[in-house]
């Protein structure tokens, strides 16, 4: 199918098996947002990403931006990409990180400086009080997770977060003195005097494809599959798998647009405050356009990273699915306002 749009729209089109294992239309729309003035301004030339970015080795580093090219979705994925910044500026032994939309999402957790667990002379285990700071980029890899090492040399890996630290065995304790601590989780699992208490996973990025438990909705990859239903997704295959939002951070029913994104603890003036912008998108199919279908908004992508609100940053992605791709060979992409 041949799409076309009048609006700063990157736009796509391909076939793909649905969960019922017939073929359908995959049709992508994307825009990108910059701040100017406290208000929106679209980018003339949206981008799709083709393939994952990671921070380094995708074995053991975060990944930083998921592929857009997905079949579908369940809901809106919420993504932020955000540095924790304390109030004032102050240097702070650690502060809490929010995010809400109002009757729609509320996830928080706790940033704290660096810190170490240590051995004292008597063999027992202490954390040390944390550093006083100001910034704590939020990344995975200052979440609990992370490698160690076995007694027969074998690497064991958190699979929920390999790029993390903070996660121990018996083994690394008794060969170990000392080890970085996590710096982002919840509260209560900061105060446990046990090193090699589990903690759970925190961040506001996209998850893997290959970490838990996003990899366990991919269903079973086994001889029958390969035998009997390759290229299809098996089975037991959750459409929840193409989500690389964290589980909180995931929106069914899927958002619209207008919403109001608040994030605390990402800037020293206090919490942010962003409406999403007011558009959406519609597939306007034939030669006439007199069949428009309304596409779904499946994922958010907020940067604000800057400590500058005028060089936030935000990407939009439609996505429908056509039950009868080959029916027409042209379509229209249009842009529409949203009502408040």
């Amino acid at each position: 199918m041949k799409l076309s749009t009048q609006f700063p729209l990157a736009t796509l089109f391909f076939k793909h098996w649905s969960t019922d294992d017939t073929e359908c239309g995959v049709v992508i729309a994307k825009a990108s947002f910059n701040r100017d003035a406290n208000r929106w301004v679209a980018d003339d030339n949206p981008v799709l990403e083709l393939e994952d970015t990671f921070a380094g080795d995708p074995g053991c580093t975060p990944l930083v931006q998921e592929q857009d090219i997905a079949p579908g979705k369940v809901g809106t994925d919420l993504i932020v990409h955000a540095v924790a910044r304390s109030p004032d500026a102050a240097l702070l032994g650690d502060w809490p990180v929010s995010l809400t939309i109002e009757d729609r999402l509320h996830y928080d957790f706790q940033v704290r400086g660096p810190s170490r667990w240590s051995k004292g002379p008597r063999g027992k285990w202490t954390r040390t009080p944390p550093e006083l700071v100001s910034e704590i980029p939020i990344t995975y890899d200052l979440a609990y997770g992370g490698t160690t090492t076995d007694p027969d040399g074998e690497e064991q890996t958190y699979q929920n977060n390999p790029s993390g630290c903070g996660h121990v065995t018996s083994h690394h304790l008794s060969e170990q003195t000392e080890f970085n601590a996590p710096q982002i989780g919840l509260l209560a699992e900061f105060l446990s005097p046990d090193p090699l208490a589990e903690m759970s996973v925190h961040g506001f990025g996209p998850i893997a494809k290959s970490w838990l438990p996003r990899r366990g909705h991919a269903g079973t990859f086994d001889q029958t599959w390969k035998t009997t239903r390759h290229p299809r997704m098996p089975k037991d295959y959750a459409l929840t798998f193409w989500n690389a939002a964290p589980a909180p951070m995931q929106c069914d029913p899927p958002l619209r647009g207008n919403e109001i994104v608040s994030v605390g603890g990402v800037s020293h003036s206090g919490p942010v405050r962003l409406k999403l912008p007011s558009v959406a998108c519609a597939l306007h199919l034939g030669p006439d356009g007199a069949h428009p279908q309304k596409m779904v908004l499946d994922t958010v992508t907020l940067d604000l990273r800057s400590a500058d609100p005028s060089d936030y940053r935000v990407d939009l992605i439609w996505r429908l699915w056509l039950a009868t791709p080959d029916r027409f060979q042209s379509a229209e992409i249009a842009g529409y306002a949203l009502e408040d």
